[in-house]
């Protein structure tokens, strides 16, 4: 009898964590859309999702990563794109998941492939580039997350603050403003984004790719460009690496682990160590120094062989990759749901 009991058991809580809606594709259709209007800001549309919008539970609010990308995007091969992760907003069922456009960008859009490359156009424009700042972004998420709030009223037991990518790199500084009960980073940084650049030219020599003295070279064209941004820091016409100073000069200069260690909640972060996007040498730092100041609020999850979107090599087709995100994003919601 014990061993049947253990086995039903094992079957429930099995069920109890994982999404009941795994294998349901998102739409638009299930999220209401509303409008923040704000002198400053200007417009700021936020979306909730409609599903079980009358039960009590956690608001999580996802951060996307960069580009001029829409929350849902149609391409003109058929295929579709979302900026969240679909893994994650399986769990809707449970949640009030929020998300929070960007300056000039729609909710959902038909988007072109470049014939060339086969790689999405993205919706770039003046709106959007003069909107792409760190403090920006900060400030219409803030906003949009106090509309959210008054919306919701006491549906929402627990404030949940996500960000993946660029997203990751303000997802904690977001957090502290709105007073959340919780925040993660998923393939985020510690160390300012400037960082990155200079990480990679030393690796690249350590690995016999190029020289010691030509990855100086190049890190100093790196320090180079700092001088240039910071001397023009609110410029939309100097670019670098493909992005305005505008941009830079907020993301690349700040330290994420700044806005980590003065939060006290629980925090997360999910890391590949072979993520050659965001340098897991760099996020490595967040744990030094909350280790080294004998704090205990931060988890950090490395996978090892995880690229930059979570896939490893596939065993079974050597150069293929498969992705690993829906077990640690089931994991995540165990982390996001457990109580202190």
């Amino acid at each position: 009898m014990r061993l049947i009991l253990a086995a039903v058991l094992a079957v429930v809580l099995a069920v109890l964590a994982s999404p009941a809606a795994a294998l349901e594709a998102a739409t638009p259709a299930q999220f209401d859309s509303r409008v923040v209007h704000d002198p400053a800001l200007g417009e700021i549309g936020w979306h909730i999702d409609n599903v079980n919008a009358s039960s009590k539970g956690p608001l999580v609010v996802w951060l996307p990563g960069s580009g001029a990308f829409p929350h849902f995007q149609r391409f003109s091969d058929g295929s579709q794109g979302t900026s969240f992760p679909r893994d994650l907003f399986a769990f809707r069922d449970r949640a009030h998941f929020l998300l929070v456009d960007k300056s000039g960008i729609p909710f959902s859009a038909d988007m072109r492939l470049d014939e060339a490359t086969g790689k999405p156009v993205q919706l770039d424009g003046p709106i959007y580039r003069a909107g792409l700042a760190r403090d920006n972004l900060i400030a219409r998420t803030v906003k949009a997350i106090a509309a959210a709030r008054r919306t919701l009223g006491a549906r929402v037991d627990q404030v949940v603050i996500m960000g993946g990518s660029e997203g990751a790199q303000y997802v904690f500084a977001v957090a502290g403003l709105v007073h959340a009960d919780k925040a993660v980073g998923w393939g985020g940084l510690a160390l300012p984004q400037y960082q990155d650049f200079i990480i990679e030219q030393r690796l690249r020599a350590e690995r016999g790719e190029i020289t010691r003295a030509e990855a100086q070279a190049a890190v100093e064209e790196v320090f180079a460009a700092i001088k240039a941004i910071h001397a023009n820091p609110l410029g939309l016409e100097q670019q670098f690496m493909g992005e305005t100073n505008r941009r830079w000069s907020g993301f690349g200069a700040h330290a994420v682990v700044d806005d980590m260690l003065a939060l006290k909640i629980p925090l997360l972060l999910v890391q590949g160590g072979d993520d050659d996007k965001a340098p897991i040498i760099n996020t490595d730092f967040a744990m030094v120094a909350f280790l080294s100041r004998g704090r205990s609020n931060l988890d950090y999850w490395v996978y090892p062989e995880a690229d930059h979107g979570m896939r490893v090599t596939d065993p079974a087709r050597p150069g293929k990759r498969i992705s690993i995100a829906p077990e640690i994003w089931s994991r995540v919601w165990t982390w996001v749901t457990k109580q202190p």
